[in-house]
């Protein structure tokens, strides 16, 4: 019995069943741990990946509202939707979540209600307090049923002294040309053009075109055919071309004529004549010579017909300013401005009013030139969406405060034009019409 005893106990000590079980029940806690890091912890970052596209696009687009503090709100809020769907996600940008304030590029931070208010501050959430915490598979064996998520951005604007003094909006061919020995000069503004510019300055080295400006932003390339200097040099693919200042700029309405066809012909005699604000159907032409036609302040309607001058005089009252809005409908055909021959111009805008400092508004169809040896001093904005401006001949514009917003600027000839907004001494160069006051919006680290 004894040996028999001793044979069983030798058996149990050498039989290793059931050892296994041992070993996998204590591994598994392990096992879990490891899903749970490898799982989770991928379904986690995709999510952070998420909240931060969210958190960027409702920063970025909310700083289109800077002036309106609900507005900016109501835009990140529904940014962070576009890009973070409630029904799967919950409310990931809550109002209170928005902040406004000021970015400071000297010490890169952000201070919440700074001022100037050039920044928006976003916080992107998956969260316990939002009810849409980050649900966990694996870890859940461990204890861990949610994980809270946040991210933060911030967007701004940098305000500075750049602006613009001539836009052109093509966004395909040349929205710049310019031939022969023109002359654009713009010491304390820029050109912004939104794709391509082409220049072909020709003539002795000394008859060079000549561009010289604040800064010159090129959004597609520039191509330099011939002896045209620039300076400085322009920046291609530039990502700085502001957006069109005026495009929520309604028309003015209207109706009847107040004035049809309206011609001046003959031989002035150097004589003045006043014409008063209204609706010009047919335009307004005026020939001959030694005419001077003066423009009472107020508005003006050219239905038809546009604005024709072949030499004489075109100014003014200097006592508040015009605004002159071209159109046409199916009984007037809507015309051009083109001023030629040795006509002088000098008109100012208003200062005031829905069309303050704008003093062309040119609707689609009406172009605007100044050819011949026509002489301007425009002081205020031509605005020609989808038309094009043109100096061409041995025209010259010359007064601190032109702007041209327009869909392409072409120069010719020996054209000259010249706008100086910093000229101290100029008239009604506040203008309200400004070209890239804030630079583009930029995502903050």
């Amino acid at each position: 019995m004894f040996t028999r005893l001793k044979k069983r106990l030798s058996d149990f000590r050498r039989d290793q069943r059931g050892a296994v079980f041992i070993i996998v029940a204590v591994a598994m806690p392990v096992i879990f741990g490891a899903a749970a890091a490898s799982i989770d912890m991928g379904h986690l970052l995709y999510v952070q990946s998420e909240l931060r596209s969210a958190a960027d696009a409702a920063a970025l687009a909310a700083t289109d509202e800077l002036e309106d503090e609900t507005a900016a709100k109501a835009l990140a809020v529904q940014y962070g939707e576009l890009n973070m769907p409630v029904s799967q996600n919950g409310n990931v940008v809550d109002p209170d979540d928005v902040i406004l304030g000021n970015w400071s590029t000297d010490t890169s931070t952000f201070t919440a209600a700074g001022t100037p208010t050039n920044a928006v501050q976003v916080t992107a959430r998956r969260s316990t307090l939002n009810g849409n915490a980050v649900s966990l598979y694996f870890a859940k064996l461990i204890g861990f049923d949610t994980k809270n998520l946040s991210v933060l951005a911030i967007a701004s604007v940098s305000s500075g002294d750049q602006v613009f003094c001539i836009l052109a909006l093509s966004d395909t061919g040349d929205g710049v040309t310019m031939n022969g020995t023109v002359s654009l000069s713009m010491p304390n503004c820029g050109l912004a053009v939104e794709s391509s510019m082409t220049l072909n300055g020709g003539g002795a080295p000394s008859d060079n075109s000549n561009i010289t400006a604040q800064s010159v932003c090129v959004g597609g390339t520039t191509t330099n055919n011939g002896t045209t200097s620039v300076d400085p040099t322009p920046t291609d693919n530039c990502t700085g071309v502001p957006s069109d200042p005026l495009a929520g700029l309604a028309a003015p309405t209207f109706s009847g004529c107040d004035f049809t066809n309206f011609r001046i012909n003959g031989n002035g005699g150097g004589a003045t004549t006043t014409l008063s604000p209204g609706v010009y159907c047919g335009g307004i032409t005026v020939n001959g010579t030694n005419h001077v036609v003066e423009l009472s302040s107020g508005d003006y309607i050219m239905n038809g017909g546009g604005i024709s001058m072949n030499g004489n005089t075109l100014t003014d009252d200097d006592n508040g300013g015009v605004y002159i809005y071209v159109t046409g409908d199916d009984d007037n055909t809507i015309g051009d401005v083109s001023f030629g021959g040795s006509a002088t111009v000098n008109l100012t805008a208003q200062t005031t009013g829905t069309y303050a400092s704008v003093l062309f508004h040119m609707d689609t169809g009406a172009g605007f030139s100044v050819g011949g040896s026509a002489s301007t001093a425009l002081n205020g904005t031509i605005y020609a969406p989808d038309d094009d401006v043109t100096y061409s001949g041995t025209s010259s514009q010359d007064s601190s405060c032109l702007q041209i917003i327009s869909n392409t600027v072409t120069m010719n000839g020996t054209s000259e034009a010249f706008a100086d907004p910093d000229d101290d001494g100029a008239d009604g160069c506040d203008s309200s019409v400004v070209i890239a006051e804030n630079s583009p919006p930029r995502l903050r680290d």
